[in-house]
């Protein structure tokens, strides 16, 4: 996504000029943006998170049991 400094705001790329400059102030735009997020390191994903997802799928599995359970109760 390019960036303007001196405004201080992200520009769309269809907003950008064919020189590659601000439409607001006249700077010229950095476009290297995208090797430097290509460059970054994902993290991965917390053992908690994991533990928290797991948990959660367990608690929602055994609600719809009970409700599965209940509505041919109710038959």
């Amino acid at each position: 996504m390019p960036w303007c400094e001196e405004c201080e705001r992200f520009l769309t790329p269809s907003s950008l000029s064919s020189a590659h400059s601000c439409p607001r102030c006249g700077n010229l735009v950095d476009l290297t943006d995208k090797e430097k997020v290509a460059e970054t390191e994902i993290d991965p994903i917390p053992w908690h998170f994991k533990v928290l997802l797991g948990l959660a799928a367990i608690y929602l599995g055994y609600r719809a049991f009970q409700g599965v359970e209940w509505v041919i109760n109710q038959l």
